[in-house]
This record gives C-alpha cells, sequence and structure tokens, in this order.
C-alpha cells in the first residue's frame, strides 16, 4: 500500500505560528498519499469490502496539495517565481547585484581609487562588500566605516532592503498557506488516524503472509482449542519451534502445567495469552488451526523468575498480583499464572 511518512496533525494543531517549509510539504505529501491510497481502495477492493467505508473517510484536495508541493523546491526552499511578488524582487536582486559587480569591478580598475587602498582586493563583511581603505584616505572615500578601517559601496544597502524585502514575503506565503491549512485541520487529523488504521491492517496481512498464518475461528461458548502453535517471536529465531496443542473450556476450565526446566511451560503460557490477543486485534495466528473465544479480559501473572536469591518479598509480589487478578476476573476473563509460588517454600 502507498503509505509514505505521515506528519502528527494534532501537534501542528497546537502551533500558533506559521508553518515552516519542510512541516508544509510533509502535509501536502500526506494530502497526496491519502489521495492515492484511496484510489488504491477502490481499484483493489470488493465494493462491499469493510476496508471500503475507511477509503471513503480519507480526506483529499489535489488543488491545495499541488499548489503546497508547486510553492518549493526539492530543498524545501520557496521558488523565486513562486508569485509574481517574489519573481519581481528576486528579479530586482539581481539586476542590483549584477550593478554591484559592475561598479566593484570599475572601483578596482581605477588608479584614482586604488591609491587609498592598502591592498587591491575586497572582501565581505555582513553581506557588503567592503574595500581596505587607509586610515589617511578615510575621509576621502564615501561609505560607512567597519572597524574604523574599511568601506563599503552605496549599491550595498539596496541589496539589503531587497533581501529584507523577500524574506518578508517568504514569510507572508508560509503564513497565507498555514492557515489554509489550518481550514482543513479536522479532516487532516481524521485522515491521519484512518491512513494509521488500514496501515495496520495491511501490517497484519504482510505479516500473516511472512509467518505462515492463519485465520481463526471464532467460538461463541468460553473455549479455545488451537493445534501446532508456534509463539510469533520464536519464528525466525529459533530453527526448530516444539509446536504444542492447547485445549480448555469444553471439559475442564482451568490447566496446570508442570515438567522440568527448560521445558517450554512459560512459552506455552505466554503463547495461549498472546493468541487470544492477537486474535482480538484482527490477526491470524502461526498455528495449523484455531478456534477461540474472544476474552473481554486477559490477566497475567508470569515472573519468569530464574535468580537464586528469590525471597519472601518475591513470594508476597506474585500474591499482590493474584490478589489484583481475583478482584478484577469475572466470567469473560481469562487467566495466566506462571511460577506461582516462586521464592518460598511451597
Amino acid at each position: 500500500i502507498p503509505i509514505e511518512k505521515i506528519p502528527d496533525f494534532a501537534k501542528l494543531r497546537e502551533r500558533n505560528e506559521y508553518f515552516v517549509e519542510e512541516e508544509l510539504v510533509d502535509i501536502a505529501k500526506s494530502m497526496r498519499t491519502s489521495r492515492i491510497v484511496r484510489n488504491f481502495l477502490k481499484e483493489n477492493l470488493p465494493f462491499d469490502a469493510s476496508m471500503q467505508k475507511l477509503a471513503d473517510d480519507l480526506f483529499s484536495n489535489k488543488e491545495f496539495e499541488e499548489k503546497i508541493l508547486n510553492t518549493f523546491d526539492d530543498n524545501f526552499t520557496v521558488k523565486q517565481n513562486a508569485n509574481p511578488e517574489l519573481k519581481g524582487l528576486y528579479a530586482s536582486l539581481r539586476d542590483t547585484e549584477s550593478n554591484l559587480k559592475q561598479k566593484v569591478q570599475e572601483l578596482m580598475n581605477s588608479p584614482e581609487f586604488q591609491k587609498h587602498l592598502q591592498e587591491n582586493i575586497y572582501t565581505l563583511r555582513d553581506d557588503r562588500i567592503v574595500f581596505q581603505v587607509k586610515a589617511s584616505s578615510k575621509s576621502k572615500v564615501g561609505g560607512i566605516v567597519h572597524d574604523v578601517s574599511a568601506t563599503n559601496v552605496p549599491v550595498n544597502n539596496k541589496i539589503r532592503e531587497l533581501k529584507s524585502k523577500i524574506y518578508a514575503e517568504i514569510i507572508r506565503i508560509l503564513t497565507v498557506l498555514s492557515n489554509e491549512v489550518r481550514l482543513f485541520m479536522d479532516d487532516l487529523i481524521k485522515t491521519e488516524h484512518l491512513l494509521a488504521q488500514i496501515d495496520f491492517h495491511f501490517a497484519k496481512a504482510r505479516y500473516a503472509v511472512k509467518i505462515q498464518a492463519v485465520e481463526p475461528g471464532v467460538n461463541r461458548d468460553k473455549s479455545i482449542k488451537i493445534d501446532l502453535m508456534r509463539h510469533p517471536l520464536l519464528i525466525g529465531r529459533v530453527e526448530k519451534i516444539v509446536e504444542n496443542d492447547f485445549e480448555i473450556g469444553k471439559d475442564y476450565k482451568s490447566i496446570i502445567i508442570t515438567g522440568s526446566n527448560t521445558g517450554g511451560k512459560t512459552v506455552a503460557l505466554k503463547t495461549v495469552g498472546l493468541f487470544i490477543l492477537m486474535m482480538k486485534s484482527g490477526m491470524f495466528l502461526p498455528c495449523a488451526e484455531a478456534h477461540i473465544y474472544p476474552f473481554e479480559k486477559i490477566l497475567a501473572d508470569i515472573g519468569d523468575e530464574q535468580s537464586i536469591l528469590q525471597n519472601l518479598s518475591t513470594f508476597s509480589s506474585h500474591m499482590t498480583n493474584v490478589i489484583d487478578i481475583l478482584e478484577i476476573a469475572d466470567s469473560e476473563t481469562f487467566v495466566l499464572i506462571d511460577e506461582l509460588c516462586a521464592g518460598t517454600d511451597p
């Protein structure tokens, strides 16, 4: 799915000042993404697909999107011809700079002017052309004194004035665009959330293909039956994963898993809990087959205790968690407890 980076529009809405160049470009790109994604989904989804509603609600405004993108170049700089006013200012600046270069060249070639210079060179200071004039000649050469030792050409002042006007016009352009963006801010925030949902759905699909997962069945009775389940985090990390079957809810409502250390008890517990949550999130599961009831609450006290320093405080911590679970749990709850008696003599 053609989704690019999307800015955090909620944060942008809190801003009172204008948006800077890169932010405006990101906003335009997000509008373009929204438009492309909507077209992509309409072309590829069946008419009655549940995701079609998400596609229908995506906001786009191609005219405004192109208006922003046409204002900036690839370096996020306002183009010199962004509007007639700016284009005219840049033309005046180029002409004035050309006149300045010509004036400097004339001065450099003038024997009358050269005799007042310490050296026949010029430098730039504060964006001004500066000559090093002899102290004895400072009253004989017109200009502004810098550090008591140099002078400038009057054309510099016009260049500074033009650059100031250009800066002011750029700020005005950014402000106008920012104010237009704010007119659509609610739609943009909604679209940000919709694109996140759509991206999540496609991520789940890509992940399902990658781990060779299957679509779980949803049980109406409070039962779970999973064949050959694999913990998702072990896939791609462990060469040969031990696959487990698990069943609960029909003939019995509780199970005690026993066995030696490193026997996979905790992994089995975590896999079952994770599978319920993955199913509730609309994810496919890495197993041969699964039929799961979507319990409203998944409560767990999983200690992973491996320390030889287990003591009463460890046991007390487990008991506190179990008390909390008992207070929260109801008939719509699935509970996982690991190493219940860790830290004490049973």
